[in-house]
């Protein structure tokens, strides 16, 4: 992946933290996905989470639901190609998330 990696893949602690579910108290959950926060402003994710959720919480926990995600993917298209190419790498796991789950969480730093 581009912009996205898995815990294991991570190198340090810069990371906000995509986490299947409700937070439950643990971080760099196996089945996470982190993005370094160099990452997260470069690509614009910032901009646009910031901008489309603006309850956004960029030192704690942030719960988006499926009508959300799907309201965030379709509010991407009027964002540059780096963001719709993160989020496209984000979509995978979002839609394998909402199989089980009817959330999930972004971490902050």
């Amino acid at each position: 992946m581009k912009y996205f990696c898995t815990p294991d893949e991570r190198n340090g602690t810069c990371y906000y933290e995509f986490q299947k579910g409700g937070f439950n108290e643990n971080f760099w959950l196996q089945d996470s996905l982190l993005i370094h926060d160099d990452d997260w402003y470069d690509s614009g994710l910032e901009d646009f989470f910031f901008t489309e959720v603006p309850d956004l919480d960029d030192y704690g926990t942030t719960e988006i639901s499926h009508e959300q995600w799907d309201a965030l993917m379709d509010r991407s298209s009027d964002y540059d190609e780096t963001v719709r190419e993160a989020l496209a790498e984000l979509a995978v796991w979002a839609e394998e998330t909402f199989r089980d789950n009817e959330v999930f969480s972004i971490l902050g730093l």
